[in-house]
């Protein structure tokens, strides 16, 4: 195994480890979200996403692990869920949804915000906020990916 390929290693496992991180983020971020809203507009239905966002982040790290303590194919498996939720959990779910759509396109389609509701600010605030670490989390994903196959496709 040269040198290079090496670095390569150690440089995937740092990202895979900022991907979880951001995960946890937006974990912290759903939760002062939706905990607030449940709060302020007597919507408990809202605990549900930080239960969702629990589980997903429970189900990353089971993953994680499970991928660095593996080898062969349970270590692809293992490490393609953990990709895959952290994507499509954390990135599209959180951040694309809930995050730009629910907080950014709707209020700008609807030219304002919901009349039912009072505006508050920090609930807005940190709604949006998801978006930051989707996108970490995806930008971070991506980079897995391409090392990942830049690995496979290396001649020994």
């Amino acid at each position: 195994m040269s040198v290079h390929t090496l670095s390569r290693r150690r440089t995937s496992a740092a990202t895979e480890r900022w991907v979880f991180a951001s995960c946890a983020a937006q974990v912290v971020v759903t939760t002062v979200h939706h905990v607030r809203g449940a709060a302020i507009f007597d919507t408990p239905g809202r605990y549900h996403s930080v239960l969702v966002a629990l589980i997903l982040l429970a189900v990353s790290t089971v993953t994680y692990i499970l991928a660095r303590a593996t080898t062969g194919t349970r270590q692809n498996v293992t490490w393609w869920m953990f990709w895959t939720t952290t994507l499509l959990g954390f990135a599209v779910v959180f951040g694309v949804v809930e995050g730009f759509i629910t907080h950014v396109v709707t209020p700008i389609l609807r030219q304002g915000y919901p009349s039912d509701e009072p505006f508050d600010f920090l609930f807005e605030v940190t709604g949006i906020l998801h978006i930051a670490p989707a996108v970490i989390t995806a930008i971070l994903s991506v980079r897995l990916v391409r090392a990942r196959r830049s690995r496979t496709t290396d001649t020994p």
